[in-house]
């Protein structure tokens, strides 16, 4: 889940009603800040104020405020042009940090848009000039917004290289406020990368760092979700009753509405209250989801057809139930899927559909499987692996396919282990006695990752190169100047790969990749 995206700066006072235009800024930040009012009645105020008169660079700073709280209030086309016109007009009057704070709105929104590629590349580059520039509210805004947008493309490991530097320059900066931010967003992609204990740690740091409520009430819900994934349900209801305390009643805004009724659901599901469940998903398709708010969207349809599909054949669940699948549905066909990771979860809810319908054919699993593959998100992987393997057998599979069914067991198994994911965990060993399906592989077998210990590690290509000179004893410094990276990034990409590895230094990991013949095969 993404923080708040408008971290806006101050407003300049070189014109018409400063002290109130200044004062609309102040309000905003401080309204949000409590989580007690929109600050829309103060941006209008001032947006009346300086209708008509001369165009000046305060009319420009009240225009960008007016797209960014359009992005987070009410985002879709009206927002992206309000950001647009931000653009130009900051442009057309020489307020050039204003018109970088403009353009940063604007890629949120083009990326929200569907314009993935494009709306990435104008955020890079208002972060680089802003850095370069030593912009000081720019940089923490440009390093919280800028990763949002790629974790809300599924691009976690690139957000967590973003969100690591965010936190060397708010450190830096002195912008404690904003490394909560910076700290909540990185549990968000830790979460998603499997790197649990880490996220634990950051999300911790965000909610007690935080002196506002937003950053407090994110660090909450990502607590939250994972204590529910490692099936503490009771510990994860207590942080989402302490979310919601944070984040407040009064405008409540699509990025924090919908993944706290996603939780509100799962937690709901896993204390077996299913039509608590039921209500709180059907206040959400009541309400809709606004355009931009897929990525929220996708988690808690899938919480939802989960925890609809685990409870078929409840009495208590039966009425209802194909009323509420049915609303499912018809939303799916509206939701956009334009990233690879929700065309992912796309194949994941239809498949939970199927299976709350009582349909355990694997094919929709099987594409399922296939689409996470590609992937770093190694708990949806794990999930999906586990319901393939509950699908073969169900089908009628012949022995070749028990024999696929088992490992895909296995591969779930060491990752729920690994996460300490328990609910997982207890699936896959409730389904294999059930099934008679073998978690340890008969002696002599060879594991189908003996033939490439790198992939089934996971490491990226970069992160293979890496390995690779770390086993050559290569320093931080050695390895960016052979690879033609910043010494940083480098550091970056050791840490990942100690994480992937599970090791704790860097003689480790050399050890290992000796040891498993990694790079036997390199000239």
């Amino acid at each position: 889940m993404s923080v708040p995206r408008v971290m806006l700066g101050g407003v300049g006072t070189r014109s018409v009603s400063p002290v109130f235009v200044g004062r609309a800024d102040e309000l905003h930040v401080l309204h949000d800040a409590l989580a007690r009012a929109a600050g829309w009645a103060e941006l209008a105020a001032a947006q009346e104020l300086v209708r008509g008169l001369p165009p000046s660079r305060v009319h420009a700073e009240v225009l960008t405020m007016i797209a960014g709280w359009s992005m987070v209030h009410a985002p879709g086309p009206e927002a992206l042009l309000d950001a647009q016109r931000a653009v130009e007009y900051a442009r057309m009057v020489g307020a050039g940090d204003t018109e970088l704070n403009a353009r940063l709105t604007l890629g949120s929104l083009m990326v929200d848009a569907g314009d993935v590629e494009e709306g990435l590349a104008a955020m890079y580059a208002v972060r680089d000039e802003a850095v370069e520039r030593s912009l000081t509210a720019l940089v923490g805004r440009s390093h919280v917004n800028l990763p949002s947008c790629l974790d809300g493309v599924g691009r976690a490991r690139e957000a967590a290289e973003v969100l690591r530097e965010g936190l060397e320059h708010t450190r830096r900066l002195g912008l404690p406020e904003t490394e909560a931010f910076v700290r909540s967003n990185l549990a968000e992609s830790l979460f998603a990368l499997g790197r649990w204990d880490e996220a634990v740690e950051s999300a911790s740091k965000a909610a007690t760092l935080a002196r506002s409520a937003k950053p407090r009430g994110s660090g909450c819900l990502h607590l939250a979700s994972l204590a529910l994934a490692r099936g503490d349900a009771g510990e994860a209801a207590r942080l989402l009753a302490d979310a919601r305390g944070h984040y407040g009643t009064h405008d409540l805004v699509p990025q924090y509405a919908i993944p706290l009724t996603g939780l509100t659901i799962g937690v709901a599901a896993a204390e077996g209250r299913i039509p608590g469940a039921r209500a709180a998903l059907q206040r959400a398709l009541d309400t809709g989801f606004p355009p931009g708010t897929q990525r929220y969207a996708w988690p808690l349809l899938l919480t939802a057809v989960t925890a609809e599909a685990d409870a078929r054949g409840l009495p208590a669940a039966e009425e209802g139930r194909a009323e509420i699948l049915g609303r499912v549905a018809t939303v799916l066909r509206r939701l956009p899927t334009g990233a690879p990771v929700w065309r992912a979860h796309e194949a994941w809810v239809r498949a939970e559909l199927l299976r709350a319908g009582g349909v355990p054919a694997p094919e929709p699993w099987s594409a399922a499987v296939t689409a996470f593959e590609p992937l770093e998100r190694p708990y949806d992987l794990a999930r999906v692996r586990h319901r393939l393997a509950e699908a073969l057998p169900a089908s009628g599979a012949d022995e070749e396919g028990r024999d696929r069914a088992a490992e895909l067991l296995r591969q779930a198994a060491a990752v729920a282990g690994h996460l300490r994911a328990r609910p997982l965990a207890d699936e896959v060993a409730r389904l294999a006695r059930r099934a008679r399906l073998p978690l340890a592989r008969p002696p002599g077998t060879p594991s189908p990752a003996a033939a490439d210990p790198v992939e089934a590690l996971g490491l990226t290509g970069r992160e293979q190169d890496v390995l690779r000179l770390v086993a050559e004893g290569r320093s931080n410094r050695g390895i960016a100047e052979e690879l033609f990276i910043s010494p940083k990034t480098a550091s970056v990409h050791v840490s990942n790969i100690l994480a992937k590895l599970g090791v704790s230094g860097r003689g480790e990991a050399a050890a290992m990749a000796h040891r498993l013949r990694m790079f036997s095969r390199t000239p």
